[in-house]
């Protein structure tokens, strides 16, 4: 049992909508501002981004047709990119967000 952080739902229940909007809108801004974020914002802040989420395909489930644009403009589909043996594709975040 933890005993550093506030107390509050358990990480795997649903978010009030209310608080997750207050967290989502005033965290960046703290940030943005230089302003301290409070641990318990923070970890709300986690779960609001997170929340809803849904995991992809199961291993061996076929994944729907997508097409998208690389950081050149070009189109790819999921046919252009599929090998032999798959495709892992990854979506990372840029370093200068």
């Amino acid at each position: 049992m933890s005993t550093s952080g506030a107390s509050g739902p358990p990480a795997d229940s649903k978010m009030d909508t209310a608080r997750k909007i207050k967290v989502l809108t005033e965290v960046p801004m703290s940030f943005r501002t230089g302003a301290k974020v409070d641990p318990a914002d923070w970890k709300d802040f986690v779960r609001a981004q997170n929340d809803d989420l849904k995991t992809g395909p199961g291993v061996g489930e076929r994944v729907p047709d997508f097409e998208l644009a690389d950081q050149n403009g070009k189109q790819w589909s999921l046919q252009d990119l599929m090998g032999r043996s798959g495709l892992l594709l990854v979506f990372t975040r840029s370093a200068d967000w």
